[in-house]
Formats: structure tokens, sequence, C-alpha cells
């Protein structure tokens, strides 16, 4: 019983990380995407002047649309994810081979349960460690098609 506690800790372990991995992939995507938007939208608008006439309203909502995306952008919180989901990511899988590493000793039954159960825990203290150290205000959502 133990030792599949343990191996339930070591697949949570890796899930984690692929999953902090998958989210900063799509945060970064986000940020590139409304950062070409924004640099499309202000030189399209000075190109614009041509055919300021034929279409000014057109162009007066793009780039109304635009100032306000590069104001609200500051505040998104996803652009301030970036950076400690990559770290806490890399840490995690750093932890997950260590735990993977301690799996031969647990499932070879070389250690006692207690032994075992302290390995469990000492895991999942460093995984607690790791995630308040990479998000000190909470957690990050959960989007159900990268967890998959």
């Amino acid at each position: 019983m133990l030792q599949s506690q343990y191996w339930t800790e070591l697949l949570e372990l890796r899930t984690h990380a692929y999953y902090l991995e998958l989210y900063q992939i799509k945060c970064e995507r986000i940020e590139l995407l409304i950062s070409i938007i924004l640099a499309v939208t202000s030189s399209a608008s000075i190109g614009a002047w041509a055919i300021w006439k034929d279409a000014g309203m057109l162009w007066g909502g793009i780039i109304a649309a635009s100032q306000v995306l590069s104001v609200v952008y500051q505040f998104l919180p996803f652009k301030a994810r970036i950076k400690p989901l990559g770290v806490a990511s890399i840490e995690l899988f750093m932890l997950a081979d260590e735990a993977e590493d301690g799996w031969y000793a647990v499932s070879q039954g070389g250690l006692q349960g207690k032994e075992v159960h302290a390995k469990r825990m000492e895991l999942r203290r460093k995984k607690a460690i790791i995630m308040k150290a990479a998000f000190p205000g909470g957690t990050i959502p959960v989007n159900s098609k990268l967890l998959k």
C-alpha cells in the first residue's frame, strides 16, 4: 500500500511538472499574440493616415481598442506567471527525478513502511516549498485541456 502511495506521488509530481510547462507555453503564446496585435495596430495606425478619410471610424475603433488592450495588458496575470512557471516546472522535474531515483528502493521492498512514508512526506514538503516560492500569492488556475 505504501509503495502505491509513493508511486502515486511520483506520478503527480511528473503531471504537475508537465502541466506547469504547458501552462507556461500557453501564457507565452498569449503574450506573443497580444504583443503582435499591439505592434501591428500601432504600426498600421501610422500607415493608415493615407486612407483615414475612407475608413476613419474603423481605424479609430482599432486604435481605441489597441490602446485599451495596451493598458489592460499590464495588469493581466498570465504575464507575471511566465517566469515563475518556468522555474517551478524545472524544479518539479528535478524533484520528480529525485523521486524516481528513490522509487527503486521503494519498489524493491528494501525500505520499511515508516521509511517509505517519510520519503513520500519529504517529496510533498519539497513540492509545497517549490510551489509556495514560485506562487506566493496562491495557486494557478486549472486548465482541464492542459491537464489532460
